[in-house]
């Protein structure tokens, strides 16, 4: 498996093949891992969540957005 994980006395990145095993001893030795997503995965790419993907707020929090507006004088919530 291939890790990136920066090293601890130059603070730069590295990508490094071993073990999972390997991994963790280099964890213990002040190498820390960073998180890559998979360029393929569902989640990549994405600027937007719910239902279908679309961009809109739902009515309902709306509503709660302009509650809090209204219940704090100066709020700057623009619904």
């Amino acid at each position: 498996m291939e890790y990136r994980m920066v090293n601890p006395a130059t603070g730069g990145t590295e990508d490094i093949s071993c073990t999972v095993a390997d991994m963790e001893v280099l964890k213990l030795e002040g190498w820390v891992m960073v998180f890559t997503p998979n360029p393929n995965s569902i989640i990549a790419g994405r600027d937007h969540s719910g239902n279908a993907g679309g961009h809109a707020a739902d009515e309902g929090w709306k509503d709660t957005l302009r509650r809090i507006r209204d219940n704090n004088p100066g709020s700057t919530i623009d619904v």
